[in-house]
């Protein structure tokens, strides 16, 4: 299995769920969980920690933040 560092935290190679936060949304994105991609200018979590989030469950929350999966340059809504 492969494992990916960021910061102090060792996670498993998953698959990534972006949401529709701006750079500057810093708190809110923080406030999910949510790290970084420097390469895609995303904010996004790991799988499992979207599913832990409960913004599945907030539907009000869920159309806000529009969850989306990236392969290659398309994007996948969930």
């Amino acid at each position: 299995m492969k494992m990916s560092f960021v910061g102090n935290k060792i996670y498993p190679v998953t698959s990534r769920i972006y949401l529709n936060l701006g750079f500057y949304d810093v708190g809110q994105a923080k406030g999910y969980g949510c790290l970084w991609d420097s390469r895609r200018h995303l904010w996004y979590l790991h799988d499992d920690e979207y599913k832990h989030s409960g913004i599945i469950e907030n539907i009000d929350l869920h159309k806000e933040l529009k969850p989306f999966k990236m392969i290659g340059d398309k994007q996948f809504f969930i």
